[in-house]
């Protein structure tokens, strides 16, 4: 049984306005599905970004 975890809209809210316009919608889709596992893992919103960026850069 897995835990919930909370994950504050605002945080969901600054991922989806950090990645509008960067990427093509594709690759926004794949960011953002980044973005919230990390954020279920409990990074903040900026750790969160960084990590999924990290993750697209690599999958490049």
């Amino acid at each position: 049984m897995k835990v919930k975890q909370f994950v504050p809209a605002e945080y969901i809210q600054q991922v989806i306005e950090m990645s509008k316009d960067v990427f093509s919608q594709e690759e926004e889709l794949e960011f953002l599905k980044s973005c919230l596992f990390y954020l279920q893992e409990g990074f903040d919103a900026h750790q969160s970004i960084e990590m999924a960026m990290v993750d697209y850069l690599v999958d490049m």
